[in-house]
């Protein structure tokens, strides 16, 4: 369950500890439940656990992340500076 992790925290500036461990719990949860469901009203439960654990995982990485109340400053900081050189490589 580290797929929804990697792509916040490549595309979303404020993905925190707190988002990505919260991503990864949920994700991990949703995919073990769903696995052991099936069929469902129209064979919901019979699509690939991947797919329901990698959204619920993404959906969980925001509020996780928007609630965390920790310092980032140094985070933020070698993010904007990662950014920026990728911006000017790409021009």
């Amino acid at each position: 369950m580290f797929g929804p992790i990697i792509l916040c925290s490549l595309f979303w500036r404020k993905t925190t500890k707190l988002g990505a461990l919260l991503g990864m719990v949920v994700g991990g949860v949703v995919m073990i439940i769903w696995a052991n469901l099936s069929g469902g009203p129209g064979g919901i439960f019979d699509l690939y656990e991947l797919v329901p654990g990698f959204a619920a995982g993404l959906i969980a990485i925001f509020p996780g992340s928007i609630f965390d109340k920790s310092d980032n400053k140094e985070v933020f900081a070698e993010y904007d500076k990662i950014s920026a050189s990728y911006k000017q490589q790409i021009k």
